[in-house]
């Protein structure tokens, strides 16, 4: 009776197996795996890989490790004599500080802020960039970001965050009394808007930006408050400090 309850207790065990890795791929080793319910915590090895046995079905796990953002991954329910499909987690390096990454191809490429500056003209107001960064981004996929902001998600969505690819503006024509006469812009300013979604990650600050669709060659910003398509000065003088910045980037 004892040896057919042990062979019972065995058969009714499933092992919850799978693997944790960078979102480059490279695997994390000793990541913390927990499941939903159970104290006890598991380790991946030095390939990242996991196998976790349990006998109460799993309805959700986590894997986390100092250093990155952890996830959490809800599992499907199956049948109690079912094996559960091998399991992926991918984590993403916890930036240092606030401010936006693009996920390069080995690692993050930090896009740096620059201050938002407005040219007037009798014509027109034109608010833009003077420079962009040395370093490209490649055109082959949609762009993925890592944004960390201290924003609370109330204070995150009034900063409307927009992303517009920019064109260059060498001069622009003025009023004169002799006609429209030409006037020193020298400005990246916006040209259109590009559609992105926005993910909150499992923490308290980080962001996940996806572009709907692979940007083509060209210069980018994200900015608050669609400022760079703004033409009265004193809508960007009253922003604060922090939202007076565009944060620009080249794809090729």
């Amino acid at each position: 009776m004892i040896a057919f309850l042990l062979l019972a207790a065995c058969s009714s065990q499933r092992m919850l197996e799978g693997r944790v890795q960078d979102v480059w791929g490279q695997p994390v080793s000793d990541a913390t795996v927990v499941i939903e319910g159970v104290v006890e915590r598991f380790h991946a090895d030095d390939h990242g890989r996991f196998s976790i046995p349990t006998e109460a079905p799993v309805k959700r796990a986590m894997a986390g490790k100092e250093g990155y953002i952890k996830e959490v991954s809800d599992l499907p329910e199956i049948d109690e004599k079912a094996d559960y499909s091998p399991l992926t987690f991918t984590l993403y390096p916890e930036p240092e500080k606030p401010g936006f990454y693009a996920i390069g191809p080995t690692a993050y490429i930090a896009v740096p802020a620059q201050r938002i500056r407005m040219v007037a003209t009798e014509l027109r107001h034109f608010a833009g960039i003077r420079e962009i960064p040395d370093q490209a981004l490649a055109a082959a996929r949609p762009a993925k970001f890592v944004f960390t902001s201290m924003l609370r998600p109330s204070e995150l969505a009034r900063m409307n965050l927009h992303l517009s690819k920019l064109a260059f503006v060498n001069h622009a024509a003025i009023k004169g009394v002799l006609g429209p006469t030409e006037a020193t812009v020298n400005l990246w300013i916006s040209d259109s808007e590009v559609p992105f979604d926005l993910e909150s990650l499992p923490s308290r600050d980080d962001y996940l930006i996806t572009t709907r669709a692979a940007l083509d060659p060209g210069v980018y910003a994200f900015h608050a408050q669609d400022v760079l398509n703004e033409e009265d000065e004193r809508v960007l003088m009253n922003l604060p400090k922090e939202m007076q910045v565009a944060f620009p980037f080249e794809v090729m």
